[in-house]
């Protein structure tokens, strides 16, 4: 009997799939081919907005007829961004375009295992009765043989390895998309997902809350803002204010009030696999496992969201506490730091600078106990009254110094929350004052303008550095 195996008179060939062999020989069938076209697709969710950018990126990498394996794209980014609403928006877009396409939670390896067993099932071949790997080799035999055009989505891939996964891939002329908050998928084109821009949330509110309570842009544009623009939050949001009546102003208020006790109030949305509260638990876990790496992202807490400065962290490591400082000093463990917080997507790296998205610092910080908290605002600010090096006769400094600015404004405000007092510390006495806020919108060169030919006689009469 020959390697091979027939399906109704189509030739599923005995390569290899994920490192194992097809089973071929040893089970020859004949069955019924279902109808197509096939799919498990939620409906689509009336509230997708924008993206479409997004959209486009990930139909050109598809379309390459020369391409004799399965094309595989992974959409990765921050928990809460809507990765696995644009996988789904994408396969009822081009819907026409497959004549299969099927959802597959990849959690874990038993999860794809069952996922496929039930493609199977609906393909009409016989994997009922036999183990999960053969099962496992019967589909993604089929698929490899060229049947039909499909799409697999393998969607909230976060706890499973890229190597974990390879043996569930199909290795046919087909398409795969991945939606996961890990950012290396070696064997995956990748696309990045980010929040919303300002106009895409708007364009959310004016679907999501109709017209009843979009009187006024201010309030909308202020709490998409407050919000960090993570369609997750904007979704809590928009259920919330639709279920109690509330405007986007109320809910401003209230987030500001006893964000807390609201976010207690607010289910899972329908459409997401967490709330805010909990969708980045798995994350913080995985940085817990990796010294240093969530000491340094308690210290980014209590700085600005946006250009933490990672060489200057480095320069004045002396100045935190010392489990950061042990790591920062080593390389090695350093780069093993950041790259859980990256891996993660929990911080993006740039330029020297790492970004932590405004509600990620807020849930990580009220995961801390009280103790825990001061530990790390005070270690916030003492960096900042080294890092900062203003000197009215040294226009090198202040460059340097203004990109700090933001950050000291952030610090004051998270040291007030937590009750403790910056007045003695002089670097400080400005930005209390309300004398630094003119800076913090600007770019560098606007900073040194103004310090220039506007701030910088207010700068004399006081100390920058600690005595």
């Amino acid at each position: 009997m020959s390697s091979q195996t027939h399906i109704n008179g189509d030739l599923v060939q005995g390569d290899k799939v994920g490192g194992d062999k097809v089973l071929g020989d040893k089970y020859e069938y004949h069955y019924q081919p279902p109808e197509f076209p096939l799919d498990n697709l939620p409906p689509p969710n009336p509230n997708f907005v924008g993206r479409r950018e997004r959209l486009a990126a990930i139909q050109t990498a598809f379309q390459n007829p020369k391409s004799p394996v399965a094309i595989t794209q992974a959409i990765a980014g921050l928990g809460g961004v809507g990765k696995t609403q644009l996988a789904l928006a994408y396969a009822h877009d081009q819907r026409d375009a497959y004549d299969l396409i099927w959802l597959l939670r990849a959690d874990d390896p038993a999860t794809l295992d069952g996922g496929l067993r039930q493609l199977g099932t609906v393909l009409r071949l016989p994997v009922q009765n036999v183990d999960a790997p053969t099962a496992r080799q019967m589909v993604l035999g089929w698929l490899n043989g060229g049947h039909k055009r499909w799409l697999l989505l393998y969607d909230n891939a976060d706890a499973i390895k890229p190597g974990e996964l390879r043996p569930y891939l199909p290795g046919g002329a087909g398409h795969v998309l991945i939606t996961s908050r890990q950012t290396r998928w070696p064997q995956a084109q990748m696309v990045r997902l980010d929040v919303f821009t300002a106009e895409e949330a708007a364009g959310f509110w004016q679907r999501r809350l109709s017209q009843r309570f979009v009187k006024s842009g201010r309030f909308d544009k202020s709490l998409a803002a407050e919000l960090g623009y993570l369609p997750l939050a904007m979704e809590q949001a928009a259920a919330y204010m639709l279920a109690r009546g509330k405007t986007p102003g109320d809910y401003l208020r209230l987030y500001r009030q006893r964000r807390a006790d609201l976010w207690q109030r607010q289910p899972q949305p329908d459409d997401y696999h967490a709330t805010v509260t909990t969708t980045w638990q798995m994350a913080f876990e995985h940085a817990r496992q990796t010294p240093g790496a969530a000491a340094l992202l308690n210290l980014c807490c209590f700085l600005a969201p946006e250009e933490i400065p990672l060489d200057a962290i480095m320069a004045h490591a002396d100045t935190l506490p010392a489990e950061l400082a042990a790591v920062l000093a080593d390389e090695l463990a350093r780069d093993d730091a950041l790259a859980a917080l990256t891996a993660y997507s929990l911080a993006t790296r740039e330029d020297g600078a790492l970004t932590v998205h405004r509600l990620v610092q807020t849930v990580a910080r009220d995961r801390m106990g009280e103790e825990q908290a001061k530990i790390w605002v005070e270690a916030a600010m003492d960096f900042l009254a080294q890092a900062y090096n203003f000197d009215s006769h040294q226009v090198d400094t202040w460059e340097t110094a203004g990109p700090l600015i933001p950050h000291m404004q952030a610090a004051v405000a998270l040291a007030e929350q937590q009750k403790i007092t910056v007045t003695a510390k002089p670097t400080y006495k400005l930005v209390l004052e309300g004398q630094m806020s003119a800076l913090c919108h600007m770019p560098t060169s606007g900073c040194v303008a103004v310090l220039t030919k506007a701030i910088y006689p207010l700068y004399v009469p006081f100390a920058v550095t600690e005595k």
